[in-house]
């Protein structure tokens, strides 16, 4: 299945793919990601490129990467914000998730996967955030879910990475998602032989040999569909991802062949134009914008010094003269007898409010291309707004991000496969209920996926839109005579139970605040029971005077 002959054909092909797209990735690297410009794949894959250089000397006007690291903070809040499982998977069986102590497993291992990510030694939130401004600047971002181990070796949880999108090269399927995926690397040759050991190429270890540790060697990692793949096999032909790593020196090599039975390098794009498999962003919309304010800017610094400092015009006279040009400074021969100036500016100060105007244009621009004229703290709220407005708000802003849930398709549902699998691989689902066990040998896939996060209950915050104008309508006909009918029918069709259940999901009340069903069940009873209570004490006077009517009305025999 491997050949190096036809791995160095892709990559060339892959290469020609995403030539359109580097100018763009390049530009938007330098005004939004000053340290992702070093966007040169073959100084990345030649020779690993140069660090550490100084990359802000072009940029006049920093809003570009204020916008951007806005946007990436929104992402990350609406998305996926910390403290909240917001993705969560279960089983596709109703039967199965009916079960309680399946739906107690399930949830025990979706906690243990957020314990995974929230661990500071997985580095899930800094490369989240790295990937996340990827996305953003160039139009998509590549992450490689791991096995973390100790220094014996032992897995003690997940690990994550985020690549430079400048050395990750795609292919995609007929489906137009990602099927192949090339990351190209260059590594020292005591890098090499420590991530690789004994099956390190000969090329690595004959420069250990020779003393040279130093030494660089580029290699191409390779994951596509596994042509060969035979679900009935335990080895790597019976996984439906194939994987190998490929040194391009000396002749080419082939090693480090395996499979894996998730994708473990997972690339999302922003959005996706037709017949192209590279991704666009925001950021390539207002590139044009980009330019143009730092040019502005750049002029309206130069056009300041000239009226703070502007060139003077002197009297051949004074060729001569000494000319102190600054505060506290005499120059003599400046003044002639009669009290003329011999020094005179040559360029008077200029009204700048035409170009502030212009640039304020360009930067609004791409604040909405980045979301950031969404948040609430940018923006002049009247002082009461309706339960139903602020819901009409939030389903706007779920409209107008709805780009951002293409990465529960690409990202965020690919990945958590591959977590999955690392769980998996790890021992942790051993635990695993006899009843899951025998569904899974028997077809049944072994999860579905939901999300839970800022982004879907802006979504879903129309129907509580809804729901409150209808309440807001209805509102005079309850205070009416006959009030208590129509609100009697009001909650037969939309019964309270379910609507607190949506209100609560939609306004993010998190699920273990939720009662049990049987404390639910016996506060219930205590609520009827209190309720008859009062009916009965509120009853008593009236029962009493009953009472005492009818012990008056019967006549004294005796």
């Amino acid at each position: 299945m491997w050949n190096a002959t036809d791995i160095e054909r892709e990559q060339t092909e892959m290469e020609q793919a995403r030539l359109p797209f580097e100018q763009m990735m390049r530009d938007a690297a330098i005004w939004f990601l000053p340290g992702h410009q070093q966007f040169d794949a073959m100084a990345w894959t030649n020779s690993g490129g140069a660090r550490g250089p100084s990359m802000d000397v072009r940029i006049f006007d920093p809003h570009a990467q204020q916008s951007i690291e806005q946007a990436i903070s929104l992402f990350e809040g609406y998305v996926m914000p910390r403290g909240q499982l917001w993705q969560r998977w279960e089983l596709p069986d109703d039967n199965l998730m009916n079960l309680r102590h399946v739906r107690e497993w399930v949830e025990a291992k979706n906690r243990l996967l957020f314990k995974y990510r929230n661990d500071p030694k997985s580095g899930f939130t800094g490369q989240v955030h790295e990937s996340i401004g990827s996305l953003m600047a160039m139009g998509s971002q590549s992450m490689w879910p791991d096995i973390r181990r100790d220094l014996l070796g032992r897995p003690v949880g997940l690990s994550y990475q985020s690549d430079f999108i400048g050395q990750v090269y795609v292919k995609t399927d007929h489906m137009g998602l990602v099927s192949t995926v090339h990351y190209t690397f260059t590594w020292s040759a005591a890098k090499a032989l420590s991530a690789f050991g004994e099956e390190a190429p000969e090329c690595v270890q004959k420069a250990m040999r020779d003393n040279r540790p130093t030494a660089t060697f580029r290699f191409i990692h390779v994951v596509k569909p596994n042509a060969e793949f035979d679900p009935e096999r335990l080895d790597w032909k019976g996984k439906p991802w194939a994987g190998c790593y490929f040194c391009r020196d000396e002749g080419g090599k082939v090693f480090k062949k395996g499979g894996y039975r998730a994708m473990p390098r997972i690339v999302s794009r922003y959005s996706v134009a037709p017949n192209e498999d590279y991704g666009r962003c925001p950021a390539f919309t207002v590139l044009p914008a980009v330019r143009a304010s730092q040019q502005m800017v750049q002029d309206m610094i130069l056009a300041s010094e000239l009226s703070a400092m502007p060139p003077l015009g002197a009297h051949s006279d004074m060729m001569d003269a000494t000319i102190k040009y600054a505060a506290h400074q005499v120059t003599y021969g400046a003044i002639d007898h009669r009290g003329n100036r011999k020094l005179v500016p040559l360029i008077e100060g200029s009204d700048m409010s035409g170009s502030m105007e212009l640039l304020g244009r360009m930067q609004t621009l791409i604040d909405r291309a980045f979301f950031v004229d969404m948040l609430q703290i940018r923006q002049d709220l009247k002082s009461h707004v309706t339960d139903s407005q602020l819901y009409q708000r939030e389903e706007e802003k779920g409209i107008l991000l709805a780009p951002l849930a293409n990465q529960e398709t690409e990202w965020l549902s690919p990945m958590l496969d591959r977590e999955i699998d690392l769980m998996d691989e790890m021992g942790d689902f051993d635990d695993m209920p006899g009843e899951v066990a025998e569904a899974i040998e028997g077809g049944m896939d072994l999860m579905t996926v939901s999300y839970d996060n800022g982004l879907s209950r802006a979504q879903d915050a129309g129907a509580a839109a809804g729901y409150w104008r209808l309440l807001e309508q209805f509102t005079p006909i309850f205070q009416s005579p006959a009030g208590q009918e129509a609100w009697n029918r009001f909650t037969e069709k939309w019964p309270l139970e379910k609507v607190m259940d949506a209100m609560g999901r939609i306004n993010g009340i998190p699920a273990n605040w939720e009662a049990e069903t049987d404390a639910r069940q016996q506060r219930k009873a205590e609520n009827q029971q209190a309720g008859e209570l009062g009916e009965l004490i509120n009853a008593l006077p009236a029962i009493g005077k009953t009472a005492k009517d009818l012990s008056d009305a019967v006549p004294d025999n005796g």
